[in-house]
C-alpha cells in the first residue's frame, strides 16, 4: 500500500489528467459515481479529520493573525474574483452559479501537500483548512447569497445544513475517533491522502461522464476562468503577504491556501440540492485539474529557488588553529 500512496502523491496531477480522460471517453461508465458524489465527499472530509488532532488546532493561538489573514483572503477574495469573473466573461447562469460555488468554497486539503512539496509551512495550512472547513458551514450560505442570489433563490438554513452534514460532522467525527484510538490507527495515516484522493478521482469523473457535451462546447472558456481564479489567489495572498512582510514559508503556505479550493465540494453541491445543476458541477472537475497543475508548478519553482538559493550561500570555513 506504501508504493500505491508513493505513486500517487508523485503522479497525481497525471492521475486527476488521466481518469478525467476516460470520464469523457468513456462517459457512460462512469455516470452511476454522479449519484454519489456526496457520499464521496463525506468520505473524504472523514479522512481528512482522521489525520487532525486537537492538537493541529493550537496553530490557532500561536499565530492568529496569520490563519486570520487566510481565512480572511479565502472568503473575501475568492468568492468576490470569482463572480467578477463571471461578469467579465458574460458566463451563462449555470456556468455562472458554479465558478461562483467554487469561490465560496473553503481550502481543499491537496492545498497541505503542496505546501509540503513547497517547502512552505505546513503546520499553518493544516490549521487554516482546518478552520476553513469549519467555518464554511456558517460564511458560504452568506457568501452564495450575496453573489449567487440573483441566478437562484438561495435559503440560509438548507444550505447551512447540507454544508453541516457534507463537510463538518465528518470532519468532527474523524477528530474524535483519532482523539480516541490515535494510536491505534496511526499507521494508516500515510495511506488516508491517497483514498482521499481516490474519492476526489471518483467525483471529477462523475461530473465530467455528465457535462460530456458542455465540454465540447464550453470547456476551455471555464478552463481559462478557474485558471485565472486560481491565479489571482496566488497572486492576491502573494500580494498581502509582501506588503505585511510576512516570512517566505508563510507566505506560500498563504498563496497556496488561498488558491487552492475545495474543488470537490463544489462539483458535489453544484450536482445535489439544492442547486441540482449539472452543468455549474463542471467548473470545480475543471479546477480540480487546474490547480494540481499549477499547484505543482509552483512548488517545483518554490524548490529550484531554495536550490539556487542554498548554492548561492557563501559557505563559512573554519580557519585552522595553530599552536603557539
Amino acid at each position: 500500500m506504501a508504493n500505491v500512496n508513493q505513486i500517487f502523491n508523485k503522479y497525481l496531477t497525471w492521475i486527476v489528467i488521466g481518469v478525467a480522460l476516460a470520464a469523457f471517453v468513456f462517459d457512460q461508465s462512469f455516470v452511476w459515481a454522479s449519484n454519489y458524489t456526496t457520499l464521496f465527499l463525506q468520505i473524504i472530509m472523514f479522512f481528512m479529520g482522521l489525520t487532525l488532532s486537537v492538537s493541529d488546532f493550537k496553530e490557532v493561538f500561536h499565530r492568529p493573525a496569520y490563519v486570520a489573514m487566510v481565512s480572511l483572503m479565502q472568503f473575501i477574495w475568492m468568492p468576490f474574483a470569482g463572480w467578477a469573473l463571471t461578469k467579465l466573461f458574460n458566463l451563462p447562469p449555470e456556468l455562472a452559479l458554479g465558478v461562483i460555488l467554487l469561490g465560496c468554497c473553503p481550502g481543499g486539503t491537496a492545498s497541505n501537500v503542496m505546501t509540503y512539496l513547497s517547502n512552505g509551512d505546513v503546520a499553518l495550512s493544516v490549521t487554516a483548512t482546518s478552520i476553513s472547513t469549519m467555518l464554511a458551514p456558517i460564511i458560504m450560505p452568506l457568501n452564495i447569497s450575496l453573489y449567487a442570489g440573483e441566478i437562484i433563490e438561495i435559503s440560509f438554513w438548507p444550505m447551512f445544513w447540507s454544508i453541516l452534514r457534507v463537510v463538518f460532522l465528518p470532519v468532527v467525527f474523524g477528530v474524535i475517533l483519532n482523539s480516541l484510538f490515535g494510536k491505534k490507527i496511526a499507521s494508516y495515516y500515510s495511506v488516508l491522502p491517497t483514498f482521499s484522493s481516490i474519492g476526489v478521482l471518483l467525483v471529477i469523473a462523475a461530473v465530467v461522464s455528465v457535462n460530456k457535451e458542455t465540454i465540447m462546447h464550453s470547456g476551455l472558456l471555464i478552463a481559462f476562468v478557474t485558471f485565472l481564479h486560481n491565479s489571482s489567489g496566488y497572486a492576491f495572498a502573494w500580494g498581502v503577504c509582501k506588503l505585511l512582510k510576512v516570512d517566505v514559508a508563510s507566505t506560500r503556505a498563504m498563496q497556496i491556501e488561498v488558491g487552492m479550493q475545495n474543488s470537490g465540494l463544489a462539483s458535489s453541491m453544484a450536482l445535489n440540492a439544492p442547486f441540482n445543476a449539472p452543468q455549474a458541477s463542471m467548473a470545480g472537475a475543471i479546477y480540480s485539474i487546474m490547480h494540481n497543475v499549477t499547484g505543482s508548478l509552483f512548488a517545483s519553482y518554490c524548490r529550484y529557488k531554495d536550490t539556487k538559493s542554498a548554492e548561492a550561500t557563501p559557505v563559512a570555513v573554519e580557519s585552522p588553529v595553530t599552536e603557539a
